[in-house]
């Protein structure tokens, strides 16, 4: 379904004086999601983003000295994001006008290929696999297709056109030149999020560990998946 352009940034909630804006606790998870996945966290880095939003990782990009492009294609945002200075490019246009000029480090795609048809995400893929340097991260934020808790984030937004379980991520890495490094849950820090927020997450890191656990037992053949409502990719170009 295809929801207007400003219809969409108000349903999400956005707000054009508050683009690239971010929190300390949004600091703390870009940070350790970057950390975990095996990103080298230098001034060096060269980022290119799909779907930059409403701008909080381009933004912690920015503060962090990277190297940083978007791509969006809601045209209100890319106009937020250019009047602020960034780098972006229209995502409505293919990916292939930036591979004679520009090969990224990492490609970081949070909550974008939910909503891309299969063909599209393969598609995706393929252009981002010529985007990157050798060695380079494709790191993707999605829900996750294992979980029975998904539904939450999946069917809350009518624009979702695509759920992606661990097993259908390793086929499409494997037709698109990648190799998954991880496909696990998202991180949840506990450093430096104060003292109440690190009691609420420690219960919540046991409650999940012991919950996945059994429906993996019980549902899955004791096979690996990610029990977690949202599941994070990390692809590494082969």
């Amino acid at each position: 379904m295809e929801i207007p352009d400003r219809a969409y940034i108000q349903l999400k909630h956005w707000n054009d004086q508050a683009f690239a804006e971010f929190t300390k606790t949004d600091a703390i998870y870009f940070t350790r999601e970057l950390i975990v996945s095996g990103v080298e966290l230098g001034k060096d880095l060269r980022i290119l983003e799909i779907g930059f939003g409403n701008g909080a990782f381009a933004g912690w990009c920015r503060h962090s000295g990277f190297d940083y492009t978007g791509t969006e294609i809601n045209p209100d945002l890319l106009a937020c994001a250019r009047k602020q200075g960034f780098e972006v490019v229209d995502g409505s246009e293919s990916l292939s006008t930036l591979e004679c000029r520009q090969h990224f480090d990492l490609i970081i795609a949070f909550d974008v290929l939910e909503h891309l048809a299969i063909d599209d995400i393969y598609v995706l893929l393929q252009r981002s696999r010529c985007l990157l340097k050798k060695k380079g991260l494709f790191v993707a934020r999605v829900p996750s297709g294992d979980s029975p808790f998904s539904g939450f984030y999946q069917f809350g937004d009518v624009t979702h056109r695509s759920l992606l379980g661990s097993q259908a991520v390793a086929q499409l890495a494997a037709i698109s030149g990648f190799d998954v490094v991880q496909a696990r849950a998202p991180v949840l820090p506990l450093k430096g999020v104060g003292l109440l927020r690190y009691m609420r997450r420690s219960m919540m890191l046991l409650a999940r560990s012991v919950v996945s656990q059994f429906i993996r037992t019980v549902f899955h053949d004791n096979q690996k998946s990610v029990i977690t409502a949202n599941m994070t990719i990390v692809l590494s170009v082969r």
